[in-house]
């Protein structure tokens, strides 16, 4: 495991990294074209729901309101609350 940490983001230190850490030497025909610049990615932000933060959000205050509800009966949750004791 390794991590391309450079500053110098280039083409030429992309290889280099590559080769120092897996041995295998670059193919002689390197191209970069403009559209090798723009990513696989978009680099333009698109507004939108993230229906993943919602539902997280909706199943934690659910959660919450349930366990507030029913506080006596998650007692489970609370390490060392396995029973009652009697004093």
């Amino acid at each position: 495991m390794a991590r391309f940490n450079h500053t110098d983001r280039t083409l030429e230190m992309l290889t280099s990294f590559i080769t120092n850490q897996t041995g295998f030497e670059a193919g002689p025909n390197r191209n970069l074209t403009e559209v090798d610049r723009l990513g696989p990615l978009s680099s333009v932000p698109v507004r939108g729901i993230d229906w993943l933060l919602v539902f997280s959000i909706l199943f934690i205050t659910g959660f919450t309101v349930y366990a507030i509800l029913r506080a006596d009966s998650l007692r489970w949750l609370i390490p060392g609350q396995e029973h009652e004791h009697q004093d």
